[in-house]
């Protein structure tokens, strides 16, 4: 066995000794939590389960998310301690007191949430500083201890994301990408199979989900640039194409189930069947490349292909090939063929620019 099959073989191994992402999370939760909760019995504060508690919240399954999640939490935590202490320190201790108190501040956190979610967060804390309080000799002083409770889970639970197994936003949106590009590639050639094989039908929801998953791709992309740029240098310019090219794919992929599906009555073979099985083997190939990490090999010389079917449709025409099909056909197969031809110039642009960047 030669030396790179060795090595090979050590790099699985350690793989396989590696946990699950669902293990690793959980791991880290649990290490967070109690790491959180020893730092409040070292610094012997009363109710320490407020930190692992916040632990618990703050961990997300990236670094991006950690991070944002903090930094909602700590945001919220300063305005609600600032709403308590401004309540305990402008109405007495008494039932009717605290009942004011507690429905001025937290009514009013409620009502600023419609511009900025944090005040959510700042309800909780002004719930705990005023109630946590009542009948405390130095109530002001109690309920700041609370945040500091709050402000220890935070900082146990990022530390334990930023040191251990620390998942960035970036590389997971990335392998995610990688496959719903793989998966539009593959789609390609089915929707273009079933429409030359006398526009038979596929169902309706073969994308279901798939909005979902775009606007998930793009919240993740804002997360990463946003969270990770100071701690990681990535590709974001590479990832922002990435995005770009699952939008494009899924738009005109959807597009072409729609005309596919949306003309009924009997079906006519296509004269250019070559030229859209061209198309397609050219857009799902440059899909396929965009998804590759470090792809060696050169991406397919799309224009060629995009020229060919539209010499050959306009030489269709001439000939008066057309006229065989009457009105709603003729709107199917054009929309059709449009759709596949704009993901095919689409993939083309994403592609020519992911090269561009590659060689700056």
């Amino acid at each position: 066995m030669d030396g790179r099959a060795l090595c090979g073989r050590a790099v699985r191994g350690l793989r396989s000794r590696v946990p699950g992402a669902s293990v690793r999370h959980g791991i880290k939760t649990g290490l967070a939590a109690l790491l959180s909760y020893l730092v409040t019995e070292w610094l012997h504060l009363d109710f320490g389960y407020w930190a692992p508690i916040t632990a618990v919240i703050v961990m997300q399954t990236s670094v991006a998310e950690s991070i944002e999640m903090s930094l909602y939490r700590t945001v919220g935590t300063m305005i609600g301690a600032l709403m308590g202490v401004v309540s305990i320190l402008a109405l007495p201790d008494t039932f009717e007191g605290n009942g004011a108190g507690l429905f001025i501040t937290t009514g009013l956190c409620a009502f600023l949430t419609r511009w900025d979610a944090r005040y959510r967060m700042a309800a909780i804390t002004v719930t705990i500083v005023i109630l946590a309080s009542v009948g405390q000799p130095d109530r002001m002083h109690f309920g700041l201890f609370r945040v500091l409770e709050i402000l220890v889970g935070v900082v146990c639970a990022v530390l334990v994301s930023l040191t251990l197994w620390p998942l960035r936003a970036g590389e997971a949106l990335r392998a995610d990408l990688a496959r719903q590009l793989q998966a539009a590639a593959e789609r390609v050639g089915v929707l273009v199979e079933a429409f030359l094989a006398e526009q038979q039908a596929l169902p309706e929801d073969m994308f279901d989900g798939v909005a979902g998953t775009l606007k998930s791709n793009h919240d993740r992309l804002r997360k990463a640039r946003r969270h990770e740029s100071f701690l990681h240098r990535d590709d974001h310019e590479h990832l922002e194409a990435l995005v770009m090219a699952t939008d494009h794919a899924a738009s005109h992929l959807q597009a072409m189930l729609h005309s596919l599906n949306g003309c009924r009555g009997e079906g006519y073979t296509i004269i250019m069947a070559k030229e859209l099985r061209d198309l397609a083997a050219a857009a799902s190939e440059g899909l396929r490349w965009l998804a590759a990490p470090d792809a060696a090999t050169p991406p397919p010389a799309l224009r060629g292909v995009i020229d060919a079917a539209e010499a050959r449709l306009a030489a269709l025409r001439e000939d008066g090939a057309t006229r065989r099909f009457y009105l709603g056909k003729l709107m199917q197969f054009y929309a059709f063929y449009h759709a596949l031809r704009r993901l095919a110039e689409d993939v083309e642009a994403i592609v020519e620019r992911r090269q561009a960047c590659s060689m700056a």
